[in-house]
Formats: structure tokens, C-alpha cells, sequence
């Protein structure tokens, strides 16, 4: 992760926990929803860094903040149950991993007050989760993997010299994909 990624990530952990500070006098813990595409390790240290820095934060799980996981094991058809199952915990947030779920989950929680924040989401924009770079969305707000592109031409160009062609396995159908086709 870069360091303006991990910045960025600790500045929405901050903001989240600073606006959820206020619940935390309560006697009852915070809820948290986490919906997760499916199990791996790179979505797994999302779900960790984002949990360190709540308790680096001040937020200690089980007394003062209660996580609830879910995922569905990549099948995206399921992705609109796992977020309604999170809603009805009436949870102070939800974290959402990858494209996918973010994108689910913007349209199911359109007007219910439950503030989302994403991970592991290339490129938001072109998925439409918010405006521009700069600015999140009413209600939803996160931080990208997108990959320094230049740096990985020149250092494939540097390995590979003479090579004349550079192929990009590539789903159509996901937003990530077309982003960083594009990009390259």
C-alpha cells in the first residue's frame, strides 16, 4: 500500500472514529458491519488495518465497538442479501471490500443514514461510488488500491526489453478491470 493510500486510510479511520465518538459514551458498544467479497488474504489485511486503526483510535472490539463479518464467497448474486442481513443490525457504518459490494451496497443503502466507507476499490470513480477524486459521495467515502500504472510499464519495459506486445487479462463486466485497462 502506498504511503498516500495508507494516509488516506487512516485519515477516513480517524474521521469514522471521531464521528462515531460521540455513540461511544453510550453504555453499548458501536455496531459495525463488514461486507466482505469473499475470503483472501489481501481482503483479509483490509479488514485487519481497518480494525488497528480503530483501536489505534480508541475503539476497543467488544467494549467499545462489535464487528459483524459477512461474506459470499465471491458470488455477487448474494451480495444484496449480505447487505440487507448487515442493515438489520442497524449498525453506526458499514465497511464494504472490493467493487462489487461497494457498488451493491451504495444502491441498497441510498437514504437509510448508514454511512459506508470502501476498500480494496481501484478505481471509485468510474465505478461510480463518487464523484470525482477529491470528494466522496453523500454517505460513502473510502480509499483505492489503484496501482501506480507508469511504474509498472516502465519496470515490465526494463524486464522485458524487446518485447512487442503486453497482454492484460481483463473481465469486461468489472469496473476495476476496465479502469485500469484504460489506464494502461
Amino acid at each position: 500500500m502506498s504511503r498516500l493510500t495508507k494516509s488516506f486510510v487512516s485519515g477516513l479511520v480517524l474521521a469514522g472514529a471521531l464521528a462515531l465518538s460521540a455513540a461511544n459514551a453510550l453504555a453499548e458498544p458501536i455496531r459495525i458491519g463488514i461486507a466482505n467479497f469473499g475470503e483472501h488474504p489481501q481482503l483479509a489485511a483490509s479488514i485487519a488495518g481497518f480494525k488497528k486503526a480503530m483501536a489505534e483510535n480508541g475503539f476497543v472490539e467488544g467494549t467499545d465497538v462489535v464487528y459483524t463479518e459477512s461474506h459470499t464467497n465471491f458470488d455477487a448474486s448474494l451480495v444484496p442479501q449480505m447487505i440487507a442481513k448487515l442493515q438489520a443490525e442497524q449498525p453506526k457504518l458499514i465497511y464494504t471490500i472490493t467493487t462489487p459490494v461497494s457498488q451493491i451496497a451504495k444502491k441498497a443503502l441510498a437514504g437509510s443514514g448508514i454511512p459506508v466507507v470502501f476498500s480494496a476499490v481501484t478505481d471509485p470513480v468510474a465505478a461510480k461510488l463518487v464523484p470525482s477524486w477529491e470528494a466522496g459521495d453523500d454517505g460513502m467515502t473510502g480509499a483505492t488500491d489503484l496501482q501506480d500504472v507508469a511504474a509498472v510499464m516502465e519496470f515490465a519495459h526494463k524486464l522485458l526489453p524487446n518485447a512487442k506486445r503486453f497482454g492484460v487479462p481483463y473481465n469486461p463486466g468489472e469496473a476495476n478491470d476496465v479502469a485500469l485497462l484504460d489506464k494502461i
